[in-house]
């Protein structure tokens, strides 16, 4: 087996933490905020998107159609790891790691 080295591993710019809330609330509500507010890479051409994401860790989410419906014009296999991901009843986080 190959050992893991700063050589041979692929190196990401930016890491992001998706959270999907599959529960029957939204835990913002506490401090009256939909979803987190606070961007994670703060660089004005990825707000739009963030914020968007964001949002899945807000209100409720029913099913993966919400998903599929709240993502469109992202990648399809962005969408489908959220769609993998989500897990109904449950808040749960993932990371994505990607470049530009």
């Amino acid at each position: 087996m190959k050992q893991l080295t700063p050589e041979n591993t692929i190196k990401f710019k930016y890491r992001l933490t998706v959270t999907l809330n599959g529960t029957n609330e939204n835990p913002w509500h506490r401090w009256q905020l939909r979803c987190n507010p606070f961007p994670q890479i703060a660089k004005y051409q990825w707000d739009r998107y963030e914020s968007i994401i964001r949002e899945l860790g807000g209100d409720p989410i029913p099913n993966v159609d919400y998903i599929r419906r709240k993502l469109e014009g992202f990648s399809p296999e962005f969408i489908e790891l959220c769609c993998q991901q989500f897990h109904p009843g449950q808040l749960y986080s993932f990371d994505v790691y990607f470049n530009d």
